[in-house]
């Protein structure tokens, strides 16, 4: 797997499953749940990906044949 396609899994991995604490944890109703999980889910993932590249850690993102 390469380098951004890790890091994109990562990033998901860890936006869902602290998305999916706060969804649970706020409670509600199933439409608020799931609103609250994606919108955490989302935030959380760019934030891992924006500190990865801030971090040095993703130069290739910027290389246009991805190697």
């Amino acid at each position: 797997m390469r380098e951004a396609q890790t890091l994109a899994v990562i990033a998901g991995g860890v936006g869902g499953a602290v998305g999916a604490f706060v969804g649970v944890a706020v409670g509600g109703s199933a439409i608020s749940v799931t609103l609250t999980t994606l919108g955490v889910a989302t935030l959380v993932g760019v934030g891992v990906i924006a500190s990865a590249v801030v971090a040095g850690d993703v130069e290739f993102l910027a290389d246009a044949d991805g190697e």
